[in-house]
């Protein structure tokens, strides 16, 4: 017998006499609940920190169109093509400029609060009205308060997942509009100083009718900055006045991007 078939036999008890680890039946029964056990801590924490999580503060960037608009207009070059919404703390503001700068609104709303600080200047003109929420009956009044139909629809704005809300309008002139919101920015009611109060998230796509025209906001980015608090005070070079006053300023500087 060969050297070779000698080692063979030789080892051959040993291979029948090894060992093999078999796991008891119940212990196999479990090990798909033990694993999912295991598992629970990561998912978990995949769900607070990225799933949940809620921008505290940034800025937003929307692209601005006028759908009613003639762009063949005498003002559609005047026209503003941005604005920006900054936010931290529960406050916003709002920035928009048109007409290469001649014309400026800053709107610096606290959520807490329910206060507008509503800055307007338009060339040596700089004039700010502190307004609540009574006083917004006056600015809204062109639309009144519509109805909100929330929807199952969904999609993704700027990064962020949104939900689509309708809103209906009694006078037939205002046909309805859809409002995409997400609720993965941290401000409490948002949207307080605007006709849809009862929207319960920021609004990343949006028509709004102002002074008889309709503008269409589109989030385009959306940025986590930290945000200089000082940004939500009371522009000291402007003058107070009524908030009756304000209103008839804009009326008269709107209406001419109207023509």
């Amino acid at each position: 017998m060969s050297g070779s078939r000698k080692e063979a036999e030789h080892q051959r008890p040993l291979l029948r006499n090894k060992a093999t680890f078999r796991p008891p039946e119940r212990m196999k029964n479990h090990c798909p609940f033990l694993l999912a056990f295991l598992a629970a801590p990561l998912f978990h924490g995949c769900s607070s920190d990225l799933l949940d999580r809620r921008l505290a503060q940034g800025v937003i960037e929307y692209a601005l169109s006028f759908p009613d608009y003639d762009p063949n207009g005498l003002m559609a070059g005047m026209l503003p093509e941005r604005t920006t919404l900054t936010f931290a703390d529960d406050k916003q503001v709002a920035e928009l400029s048109a007409g290469m700068g001649i014309f400026r609104t800053t709107m610096v709303m606290d959520g807490v609060e329910k206060d507008l600080n509503y800055h307007l200047s338009m060339m040596s003109k700089k004039m700010v009205a502190h307004l609540r929420p009574n006083d917004l009956r006056l600015f809204n009044a062109e639309i009144g308060r519509p109805t909100i139909i929330f929807t199952d629809d969904r999609d993704t704005i700027a990064g962020y997942p949104c939900r689509r809300a309708v809103a209906v309008f009694d006078r037939i002139d205002h046909p309805e509009t859809d409002l995409w919101y997400t609720d993965r920015i941290d401000l409490k009611n948002p949207n307080w100083a605007s006709p849809f109060a009862e929207i319960p998230g920021v609004l990343l796509r949006y028509d709004l009718v102002q002074y008889g025209m309709r503008m269409r906001l589109d989030a385009i980015s959306v940025t986590e900055a930290e945000v200089d608090l000082a940004k939500f005070q009371v522009k000291a070079d402007f003058d107070p006045v009524q908030p009756e006053v304000l209103h008839h300023e804009l009326a008269e500087v709107l209406g001419t991007f109207s023509m």
